[in-house]
Protein backbone atom coordinates (compact mmCIF):
# COMPACT_ATOMS: atom_id res chain seq x y z
CA UNK A 1 0.00 0.00 0.00
CA UNK A 2 2.94 2.36 0.47
CA UNK A 3 4.06 1.76 -2.27
CA UNK A 4 1.12 2.49 -4.08
CA UNK A 5 0.31 5.71 -2.15
CA UNK A 6 4.15 6.75 -3.24
CA UNK A 7 3.46 6.20 -7.11
CA UNK A 8 0.14 8.22 -6.63
CA UNK A 9 1.71 10.94 -5.08
CA UNK A 10 4.76 11.31 -7.89
CA UNK A 11 2.02 10.93 -10.61
CA UNK A 12 0.42 13.98 -9.17
CA UNK A 13 3.30 16.61 -8.35
CA UNK A 14 4.11 15.06 -11.76
CA UNK A 15 1.20 16.14 -13.41
CA UNK A 16 -0.31 18.50 -11.14
CA UNK A 17 -0.61 21.54 -13.52
CA UNK A 18 -2.55 18.71 -15.53
CA UNK A 19 -4.65 18.00 -12.90
CA UNK A 20 -6.12 21.61 -11.81
CA UNK A 21 -9.42 20.74 -13.49
CA UNK A 22 -11.26 24.30 -11.84
CA UNK A 23 -8.13 25.85 -13.93
CA UNK A 24 -8.55 24.11 -17.10
CA UNK A 25 -11.92 21.72 -18.35
CA UNK A 26 -14.05 23.23 -16.40
CA UNK A 27 -13.82 26.74 -17.64
CA UNK A 28 -13.63 25.61 -21.14
CA UNK A 29 -16.82 23.12 -20.35
CA UNK A 30 -18.57 26.17 -18.86
CA UNK A 31 -18.03 28.15 -21.92
CA UNK A 32 -19.20 25.33 -24.51
CA UNK A 33 -22.47 25.00 -22.60
CA UNK A 34 -23.28 28.79 -22.52
CA UNK A 35 -22.57 28.47 -26.67
CA UNK A 36 -24.53 25.94 -27.54
CA UNK A 37 -27.03 25.51 -24.80
CA UNK A 38 -28.70 28.80 -25.45
CA UNK A 39 -28.27 29.10 -29.11
CA UNK A 40 -31.69 28.59 -30.14
CA UNK A 41 -33.33 30.37 -27.14
CA UNK A 42 -34.44 33.80 -27.89
CA UNK A 43 -36.10 34.34 -24.01
CA UNK A 44 -33.79 36.94 -22.11
CA UNK A 45 -33.67 34.50 -19.19
CA UNK A 46 -31.55 32.17 -21.04
CA UNK A 47 -29.44 34.77 -22.25
CA UNK A 48 -28.95 35.87 -18.61
CA UNK A 49 -28.14 32.36 -18.00
CA UNK A 50 -25.41 32.27 -21.08
CA UNK A 51 -23.83 35.64 -19.47
CA UNK A 52 -23.87 34.27 -15.89
CA UNK A 53 -22.10 30.86 -17.82
CA UNK A 54 -19.70 32.90 -19.63
CA UNK A 55 -18.77 35.19 -16.86
CA UNK A 56 -18.08 32.13 -14.23
CA UNK A 57 -15.67 30.22 -16.70
CA UNK A 58 -13.44 33.24 -16.72
CA UNK A 59 -13.93 34.22 -12.88
CA UNK A 60 -12.71 30.60 -11.85
CA UNK A 61 -10.20 30.56 -14.57
CA UNK A 62 -8.80 33.36 -12.73
CA UNK A 63 -9.34 32.45 -9.23
CA UNK A 64 -8.33 28.48 -9.86
CA UNK A 65 -4.67 29.36 -10.02
CA UNK A 66 -4.65 31.17 -6.42
CA UNK A 67 -6.73 29.00 -4.95
CA UNK A 68 -4.69 26.25 -6.15
CA UNK A 69 -1.44 27.67 -4.89
CA UNK A 70 -3.05 28.33 -1.56
CA UNK A 71 -4.93 24.55 -1.38
CA UNK A 72 -2.38 22.17 -2.81
CA UNK A 73 1.27 24.73 -2.93
CA UNK A 74 3.38 24.99 -5.82
CA UNK A 75 5.35 21.93 -7.84
CA UNK A 76 8.51 23.30 -9.33
CA UNK A 77 10.44 21.91 -11.89
CA UNK A 78 13.25 19.65 -11.47
CA UNK A 79 16.35 21.66 -13.84
CA UNK A 80 19.23 20.11 -14.99
CA UNK A 81 22.57 20.62 -13.18
CA UNK A 82 24.80 22.99 -15.32
CA UNK A 83 27.43 19.37 -15.27
CA UNK A 84 24.44 17.21 -17.19
CA UNK A 85 24.22 19.98 -19.60
CA UNK A 86 27.92 20.57 -20.43
CA UNK A 87 27.53 16.52 -20.91
CA UNK A 88 24.88 16.16 -23.00
CA UNK A 89 26.63 19.08 -25.42
CA UNK A 90 29.87 17.63 -25.68
CA UNK A 91 29.13 14.59 -27.28
CA UNK A 92 31.14 13.77 -30.53
CA UNK A 93 29.23 14.06 -33.72
CA UNK A 94 30.75 12.70 -36.60
CA UNK A 95 29.04 14.47 -38.69
CA UNK A 96 30.02 17.98 -38.15
CA UNK A 97 30.58 20.53 -35.29
CA UNK A 98 27.58 20.34 -32.66
CA UNK A 99 24.79 23.09 -33.98
CA UNK A 100 24.09 26.17 -31.11
CA UNK A 101 21.23 24.65 -28.95
CA UNK A 102 20.39 27.87 -26.80
CA UNK A 103 16.92 28.56 -26.33
CA UNK A 104 15.98 25.29 -27.94
CA UNK A 105 13.11 23.46 -26.20
CA UNK A 106 12.03 19.75 -27.34
CA UNK A 107 8.78 18.77 -27.78
CA UNK A 108 7.44 17.50 -24.37
CA UNK A 109 6.20 14.01 -24.43
CA UNK A 110 2.51 15.20 -23.54
CA UNK A 111 2.18 17.46 -26.60
CA UNK A 112 3.54 14.72 -28.99
CA UNK A 113 1.33 12.47 -27.38
CA UNK A 114 -1.97 14.99 -28.01
CA UNK A 115 -0.60 16.08 -31.70
CA UNK A 116 -0.19 12.69 -33.49
CA UNK A 117 -4.13 11.78 -32.56
CA UNK A 118 -4.98 14.99 -33.27
CA UNK A 119 -3.27 15.25 -36.36
CA UNK A 120 -4.50 11.63 -37.48
CA UNK A 121 -8.18 12.62 -36.66
CA UNK A 122 -8.23 15.73 -39.06
CA UNK A 123 -6.47 13.36 -41.84
CA UNK A 124 -8.73 10.46 -41.04
CA UNK A 125 -12.15 12.64 -40.89
CA UNK A 126 -11.58 14.54 -44.24
CA UNK A 127 -10.94 11.20 -45.96
CA UNK A 128 -13.99 9.73 -44.90
CA UNK A 129 -15.50 13.12 -45.45
CA UNK A 130 -14.37 12.93 -48.95
CA UNK A 131 -15.39 9.13 -49.91
CA UNK A 132 -18.39 8.17 -47.84
CA UNK A 133 -21.75 8.83 -49.09
CA UNK A 134 -23.21 12.05 -48.44
CA UNK A 135 -26.02 12.92 -46.61
CA UNK A 136 -28.50 16.30 -46.83
CA UNK A 137 -29.69 17.49 -43.47
CA UNK A 138 -32.62 19.48 -43.66
CA UNK A 139 -32.97 21.36 -40.30
CA UNK A 140 -35.34 23.93 -38.68
CA UNK A 141 -33.10 26.90 -37.80
CA UNK A 142 -36.04 29.68 -38.01
CA UNK A 143 -35.89 30.12 -34.47
CA UNK A 144 -39.79 29.77 -34.30
CA UNK A 145 -39.81 26.20 -32.62
CA UNK A 146 -37.92 25.10 -29.53
CA UNK A 147 -35.30 23.18 -30.56
CA UNK A 148 -37.03 19.86 -28.88
CA UNK A 149 -38.95 20.35 -32.04
CA UNK A 150 -37.04 20.44 -34.76
CA UNK A 151 -35.24 17.49 -33.83
CA UNK A 152 -37.36 15.79 -36.82
CA UNK A 153 -34.84 16.22 -39.30
CA UNK A 154 -35.10 14.97 -42.91
CA UNK A 155 -32.14 13.15 -44.58
CA UNK A 156 -31.36 12.57 -48.53
CA UNK A 157 -28.98 9.81 -49.71
CA UNK A 158 -26.86 11.05 -52.49
CA UNK A 159 -26.29 8.19 -54.49
CA UNK A 160 -22.41 7.48 -55.36
CA UNK A 161 -18.86 8.61 -53.48
CA UNK A 162 -16.24 10.97 -54.87
CA UNK A 163 -19.82 13.07 -55.41
CA UNK A 164 -19.28 16.70 -54.25
CA UNK A 165 -23.21 17.69 -53.85
CA UNK A 166 -24.29 21.31 -52.82
CA UNK A 167 -24.46 20.96 -48.54
CA UNK A 168 -27.13 22.58 -46.87
CA UNK A 169 -26.00 24.76 -43.83
CA UNK A 170 -27.41 22.42 -41.73
CA UNK A 171 -25.21 20.01 -43.68
CA UNK A 172 -22.35 22.08 -42.84
CA UNK A 173 -23.36 22.18 -39.15
CA UNK A 174 -23.40 18.86 -38.59
CA UNK A 175 -20.31 18.63 -39.85
CA UNK A 176 -18.54 21.21 -37.72
CA UNK A 177 -20.16 18.71 -34.59
CA UNK A 178 -18.78 15.54 -35.77
CA UNK A 179 -15.18 17.06 -36.36
CA UNK A 180 -15.59 18.36 -32.64
CA UNK A 181 -16.36 15.28 -31.52
CA UNK A 182 -13.18 13.71 -33.70
CA UNK A 183 -10.71 16.54 -31.96
CA UNK A 184 -12.25 16.05 -28.83
CA UNK A 185 -12.29 12.44 -28.73
CA UNK A 186 -8.19 12.24 -30.10
CA UNK A 187 -7.20 14.77 -27.48
CA UNK A 188 -8.72 12.99 -24.86
CA UNK A 189 -6.92 10.14 -26.36
CA UNK A 190 -3.77 11.84 -25.76
CA UNK A 191 -4.10 12.80 -22.91
CA UNK A 192 -4.73 9.00 -21.65
CA UNK A 193 -1.55 7.60 -23.16
CA UNK A 194 0.66 10.82 -21.91
CA UNK A 195 0.22 9.99 -19.07
CA UNK A 196 1.04 6.70 -18.64
CA UNK A 197 -2.34 4.82 -19.72
CA UNK A 198 -2.97 4.77 -16.01
CA UNK A 199 -6.12 3.31 -14.47
CA UNK A 200 -6.96 6.02 -12.57
CA UNK A 201 -7.10 8.04 -15.79
CA UNK A 202 -9.65 5.94 -17.69
CA UNK A 203 -12.40 8.28 -18.05
CA UNK A 204 -9.66 10.18 -20.72
CA UNK A 205 -9.97 6.80 -22.42
CA UNK A 206 -13.59 5.92 -21.93
CA UNK A 207 -14.51 10.07 -22.28
CA UNK A 208 -12.30 9.13 -25.58
CA UNK A 209 -13.96 6.23 -27.19
CA UNK A 210 -17.26 7.86 -26.85
CA UNK A 211 -16.55 10.73 -28.38
CA UNK A 212 -14.82 9.40 -30.91
CA UNK A 213 -17.31 6.52 -31.90
CA UNK A 214 -19.96 9.55 -32.01
CA UNK A 215 -17.88 11.45 -35.34
CA UNK A 216 -17.42 7.82 -37.05
CA UNK A 217 -21.22 7.00 -36.35
CA UNK A 218 -22.05 11.22 -37.61
CA UNK A 219 -19.20 10.27 -40.49
CA UNK A 220 -21.27 6.67 -41.85
CA UNK A 221 -24.51 7.87 -41.07
CA UNK A 222 -25.74 7.13 -44.19
CA UNK A 223 -24.43 3.50 -44.05
CA UNK A 224 -27.13 2.76 -41.29
CA UNK A 225 -30.03 5.74 -42.00
CA UNK A 226 -31.93 3.30 -43.97
CA UNK A 227 -31.36 0.22 -41.83
CA UNK A 228 -34.40 -1.69 -40.27
CA UNK A 229 -34.69 -3.29 -36.34
CA UNK A 230 -32.76 -2.31 -33.77
CA UNK A 231 -30.43 -1.26 -35.63
CA UNK A 232 -32.63 2.08 -36.80
CA UNK A 233 -34.07 2.32 -33.31
CA UNK A 234 -30.06 3.21 -32.13
CA UNK A 235 -30.00 5.38 -35.25
CA UNK A 236 -32.82 7.41 -34.17
CA UNK A 237 -31.74 7.65 -30.64
CA UNK A 238 -27.94 8.65 -31.75
CA UNK A 239 -29.31 11.30 -34.92
CA UNK A 240 -29.60 14.59 -32.65
CA UNK A 241 -26.48 13.80 -31.37
CA UNK A 242 -24.43 13.74 -34.71
CA UNK A 243 -27.37 16.36 -36.89
CA UNK A 244 -27.39 18.90 -34.40
CA UNK A 245 -24.61 21.17 -34.01
CA UNK A 246 -25.31 22.21 -30.69
CA UNK A 247 -25.96 19.12 -29.40
CA UNK A 248 -22.42 18.37 -30.52
CA UNK A 249 -21.25 21.80 -28.85
CA UNK A 250 -23.25 20.37 -25.16
CA UNK A 251 -21.99 16.83 -25.57
CA UNK A 252 -18.10 18.48 -25.09
CA UNK A 253 -18.74 21.17 -22.93
CA UNK A 254 -20.49 18.34 -20.89
CA UNK A 255 -17.41 16.01 -21.34
CA UNK A 256 -14.71 18.72 -20.45
CA UNK A 257 -16.95 19.27 -17.26
CA UNK A 258 -16.57 15.82 -16.36
CA UNK A 259 -13.12 15.23 -16.84
CA UNK A 260 -11.91 18.26 -15.10
CA UNK A 261 -13.90 17.65 -12.14
CA UNK A 262 -12.54 13.84 -11.79
CA UNK A 263 -9.23 15.44 -12.54
CA UNK A 264 -10.04 18.05 -9.37
CA UNK A 265 -11.13 15.37 -7.11
CA UNK A 266 -8.06 12.86 -7.83
CA UNK A 267 -5.78 15.62 -6.72
CA UNK A 268 -7.47 16.54 -3.97
CA UNK A 269 -8.24 13.05 -3.24
CA UNK A 270 -4.39 12.34 -2.84
CA UNK A 271 -2.46 15.59 -1.84
CA UNK A 272 -5.32 16.33 0.46
CA UNK A 273 -4.86 13.33 2.76
CA UNK A 274 -1.55 14.80 4.06
CA UNK A 275 -3.41 18.08 4.95
CA UNK A 276 -6.11 16.16 7.15
CA UNK A 277 -3.73 13.84 8.72
CA UNK A 278 -1.26 16.69 10.31
CA UNK A 279 -4.35 18.89 11.54
CA UNK A 280 -5.61 15.56 12.96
Amino acid sequence: MQTRALDRIHFVTRHFNGLQGFRYWVPLGLIALSVGGTTYFENPQFLILRAVLFLGAFVMALSASWYYKRTFGEVEPQTASPAREVETLSIYCPAGPTPRLGGFQRMSPMVRSILIPLGLAVVLFTVFQTIRPDLIIDEDESLVQPPWATLSVSLALQDGPWTWPMRTHSTNKAMDGQLMYALLGSCFFGIWLGRGRRLSQSYYLGLGIVLLGLAAFGTFLGKFYRSEGETARIVDTLLPAVTHLWVAVLFCGAAMILAGLLDHWQLARVLGKPAKETQS
